[in-house]
């Protein structure tokens, strides 16, 4: 049997992680992160909007991300966010701290799957 959600803790750890790592790649707006997170993640990875809003306000207080106001060629005017200087150095800190993290619990993982195997 499939899941279709990560628990709400597990998507509240990574998910710092992953808009910066988009935003990394090059300047988004909202929607455009949330479809892109959805794709990337298999339907798996899902933000609702009032779950990233207040998540890219955030991350805009503390200096990571910054936002701007574009209107492009056809439609309505949208606020694009993109990495600051510091957001990029978070950005490759926590990937790293991540990694670290996940091999970790793959060792342990492994390690439980094994000896009972």
């Amino acid at each position: 049997m499939g899941h279709s959600a990560f628990s709400t803790e597990l998507m509240r750890s990574a998910a710092d992680l992953v808009v910066l790592t988009l935003l990394s790649e090059r300047p988004m707006y909202g929607y455009e992160i949330l479809t892109t997170l959805t794709d990337r993640g298999n339907g798996q990875f899902k933000f609702k909007q009032g779950t990233l809003y207040p998540l890219l306000y955030r991350l805009e207080r503390e200096g990571w991300v910054r936002a701007r106001w574009e209107r492009p060629p056809a439609g309505k005017k949208r606020k694009v966010y993109s990495l600051t200087g510091e957001g990029q150095s978070v950005q490759r800190d926590r990937a790293g701290e991540w990694v670290r993290f996940t091999a970790a619990v793959s060792s342990i993982l492994k390690e439980c799957c094994d000896e009972k195997g």
